[in-house]
């Protein structure tokens, strides 16, 4: 029994077309701190929010050991949870700031826009509607709940044992079915299987309509941006003292790049120790600046910590208590629990929440489908999911006898199973790069405003061209990639199956220990070889005698640099003469340019771009070191010596009439 939005798509009412809209936006923004479920953790961050140990004490530890590891933040989970919610936070700020500046500089366009919006919210396209409807509107949601019980007791007199699929918004249908009664359409159920499930979307957003659950929504958000804006002075690039305290670093250090060393003398060594003094004055004068704060600020601090306290009364004492198991199904007393499991890609916008926690064993290990936030939830059932193929095992399962199904059906699970974990891997490697490669071109694009005085959100809205198109390209190019070799590793997949013979694995992931120090030689050669390429730029534009020349190639080994750094950080494995290759780029100043000409020091010693030349290939050759030692995993894993022979279709379809006979 599949319960998707195309079964009761027609069966409710829905208010007047005009009214529609209005109803759609007023919820839409009474519910607006519920966007925050599009940043919030999701089940990768189980170690985070969720852990395993039962003493917080335990788990502060374990995080606190585990950041000051050398290296080691990199590949943390806290590290890796703090990095998905800025990119979130990043991808938001973003999208707002692409809609202001549409609104302040093209209203016409805004102006069709929000028409085509109305037009679409006012037709049976209105997606939004039906999730209204289960969470706000009780009638609706009862007649509907009727109507899919008259369904389930139609199956009860004509099946045996029914299994229920429910996707989307069908997940928090079918548990209020299930729960329906005392859980008295439990009968005759043996499975209930959430597939991309909004129950804990549709979930909360019912409690928002509690007066308590919606203050410390709307509080926790107010709360922050409070924080938030009290210590700007800290933590702000344009007001700190430590960001202007690190430019004045930058500027101080950066031109011994690009200088040759005959032109390095002691005074302006002792001119460049000068100013890295005074930055460091300014950094220690950062920390007094808190009492140099004005009572505006204080107070927004003073507000944001008391709203804090508040929200955490409210909810340990009013809130919690009422909802410790809220998901809980009654247990009948005329038949035995159904088996209850919860699929999700890791990366479903719907199906991802982490909190709150469900039952315990009923929320399986992540589906792979594609690694795409929109692509995820409407492709579970796709030709090429995996997950088709694991109900194809269940099926074997309940439908085969008890000796024939131990063999078959552990087998086949066993195969689908490891190339689930291989997909899984390969689509967290690739969101890792795609991730920090827009992490490369954020940089790129804020620093400079920020440098100059601009604030974080004044960059992004200034910067929202660049950053738009640069998202969508990669989210493009990725997600085409992705799913070719999802495609790819699936067709083994159905291979394997089939008992014919297998290629080597076609995935090789770099062991997470193993990337440490090659990621971080390259992320600072690149930095090296970038600011290197300007302060070259500057000095061929100062000394013009001089003859610097490609500087440019210097700039494109900073680029490549860091896409490798990017690269290998997430796993993936870097071909050494690449690294080499680039290398060779960042020295191509030196070897082509010439410096002082009355200088008697040796050639090497007055070329420009010599000590950048130095510290690029001390950073390569690090890198090359830990790419050589570095251990490759292939997957998927090698199967046993034991060959699997599935049947087929019409060996199944044999199965399946031979068990009803003897049923008869």
């Amino acid at each position: 029994m599949l319960i998707a939005e195309a079964v009761w798509a027609d069966r409710f009412h829905r208010p007047a077309w005009y009214l529609r809209w209005l109803w759609t936006l007023g919820y839409v923004l009474l519910s607006l701190p519920a966007v925050l479920l599009l940043i919030g953790p999701d089940r990768r961050d189980r170690s985070f929010w969720a852990p395993t140990e039962t003493s917080f004490k335990r788990t502060f530890l374990s995080s606190l050991r585990d950041g000051l590891r050398p290296g080691f933040f990199l590949i943390s989970p806290d590290f890796r949870h703090l990095a998905r919610m800025g990119w979130r936070f990043l991808t938001l700020l973003v999208l707002l700031a692409a809609f202001m500046t549409l609104l302040m500089k093209h209203p016409w366009w805004t102006a069709g826009g929000a028409g085509a919006l109305v037009f679409l919210l006012c037709t049976r396209l209105n997606l939004a509607d039906h999730v209204i409807t289960a969470a706000a509107r009780d009638q609706e949601r009862e007649r509907l709940l009727d109507f899919l019980e008259e369904r389930l007791r139609w199956m009860r007199g004509h099946c045996d044992e029914i299994v229920i699929i429910a996707h989307s918004q069908g997940g928090f249908l079918a548990h209020q079915l299930m729960a329906r009664h005392g859980g008295r359409n439990q009968s005759k159920v043996i499975r209930l299987m959430g597939v991309g499930s909004g129950l804990k979307p549709i979930w909360f957003l019912q409690q928002i309509r509690r007066p308590l659950v919606g203050a410390v929504a709307w509080m926790l958000p107010i709360a922050s941006l409070c924080l938030a804006w009290g210590t700007s002075p800290l933590i702000e690039p344009s007001n700190s003292q430590v960001a202007a305290a690190m430019l004045m670093q930058l500027k101080a250090t950066t031109p011994t790049l690009a200088l040759p060393l005959a032109v390095q003398s002691p005074e302006f060594v002792t001119a460049m120790l000068h100013d890295m003094a005074q930055s460091m004055e300014r950094t220690q004068s950062s920390l007094l600046l808190v009492g140099d704060m004005p009572w505006e600020r204080w107070t927004a601090i003073v507000v944001s910590t008391m709203l804090t306290i508040a929200c955490g009364l409210i909810v340990r004492f009013r809130i919690h208590p009422e909802a410790k198991a809220p998901f809980a199904l009654p247990t009948p007393s005329d038949s035995k629990p159904l088996e209850w499991e919860e699929y999700s890609s890791q990366h479903d916008a719907v199906g991802r929440m982490l909190l709150p926690t469900l039952p315990q064993n009923v929320e399986q290990e992540a589906t792979p489908v594609l690694g795409h936030p929109l692509g995820d939830h409407t492709n579970y059932f796709d030709n090429n999911g995996l997950l088709s193929r694991r109900l194809a095992a269940m099926l074997l399962a309940d439908v085969d006898s008890p000796t024939r199904a131990s063999l078959i059906t552990q087998r086949w699970s066993e195969t689908v199973a490891r190339y689930e974990r291989a997909l899984r891997k390969q689509h967290d490697r690739r969101r890792c790069f795609q991730a920090v490669l827009i992490l490369w071109v954020a940089s790129a694009v804020l620093i400079p405003r920020i440098a100059r005085g601009a604030t974080i959100v004044e960059a992004v809205i200034g910067s929202w061209q660049p950053l738009a198109v640069a998202t969508v390209a990669l989210s493009a190019i990725f997600t085409w990639r992705g799913r070719k070799s999802h495609r790819k590793l699936v067709a083994m997949l159905d291979t394997e199956l089939r008992g014919e013979p297998q290629p080597m694995p076609p995935i090789n992931i770099v062991a997470p220990e193993h990337r440490t120090s090659a990621t971080l030689a390259l992320a600072i050669g690149a930095v090296f070889a970038f600011f290197g390429a300007l302060e070259l730029s500057l000095l061929s534009a100062l000394q013009p005698a001089w003859n610097v020349h490609s500087f440019g190639a210097a700039m494109l080994a900073a680029f490549i640099l860091a896409a490798l750094a990017a690269a290998t950080g997430s796993g993936y494995r870097v071909r050494r003469r690449w690294v080499a290759g680039a290398g060779f780029l960042a020295c191509l100043p030196a070897l082509t340019s010439s410096g002082p000409l009355n200088s008697r020091a040796p050639v090497w010693a007055t070329a420009p771009g010599g000590p950048l030349a130095a510290a690029v290939l001390v950073a390569v050759a690090i890198a090359l070191i830990g790419l050589t030692r570095a251990r490759v995993v292939p997957l998927p894993e090698v199967a046993s010596s034991q060959s699997l022979v599935v049947p087929s279709q019409r060996g199944a379809a044999n199965s399946i009439a031979t068990l009803e006979a003897e049923r008869r």
